[in-house]
């Protein structure tokens, strides 16, 4: 019965990723591509609908008014030959999340081909949700539903678990200098390692 569970989930995701590779394998040829940021979700493998994504925007937009941290997801059809570690950084500093000198930035990165999933942590942000709790949220929160190919519910709990962690951490705004805000990312709608990544499939991480 866990074998054909795990089948299943993994039959899942082949289908899903089956309309998408057409348009991913072209982006991720590229070994410094960067995903231009259209917002707080970032939904360039299309596996959401538009009131999905509409639905963790809002959640995500409320968490940033109430802290003041940064919070961007994105999907992606493939990763190509890159590992998740590397891309992830590379995006997470292009998008220059959370404020300048707090760093209090998180991204979360869904590869669908790889069933690969990361989140990629701010230094601030490190001192409150470590390596441990992120890999936690990951497996227990979001790997379960994304195996049985309910994106929304995956991202949905994960999000907010990580937003619990995170409310540990307030940033008030006259803690912050104006070129900070000037810095920080407009989401409408460094070389260190600073985060986890997990894979998708009999429950299993690496």
């Amino acid at each position: 019965m866990i074998r054909l569970r795990a089948f299943i989930g993994n039959l899942i995701w082949m289908l899903a990723v089956a309309g998408l590779l057409g348009v991913g394998t072209a982006y991720c040829l590229e070994g410094n591509w960067v995903p231009k940021l259209t917002g707080r979700v970032n939904d360039s493998a299309n596996i959401l609908s538009k009131s999905d994504r509409e639905r963790l925007s809002d959640i995500l937009r409320k968490y940033e008014q109430e802290t003041h941290h940064q919070i961007a997801v994105l999907t992606i059809a493939t990763l190509g030959d890159e590992p998740i570690e590397t891309f992830s950084l590379r995006t997470f500093n292009a998008w220059g999340l959370g404020f300048k000198g707090l760093d209090n930035g998180i991204l979360v990165t869904l590869a669908m081909k790889e069933r690969r999933v990361r989140i990629e942590l701010g230094k601030g942000m490190q001192r409150f949700i470590s390596d441990a709790d992120a890999k936690l949220i990951i497996d227990k929160e979001m790997t379960p539903a994304f195996s049985k190919g309910n994106f929304l519910t995956g991202l949905e709990h994960g999000l907010e678990r990580l937003m619990d962690e995170g409310r540990r951490f307030v940033v008030t705004m006259n803690t912050v200098s104006p070129a900070a805000t000037d810095d920080q990312a407009q989401l409408s709608n460094g070389s260190d390692d600073r985060g986890v990544a997990s894979s998708v499939g009999q429950g299993g991480s690496g």
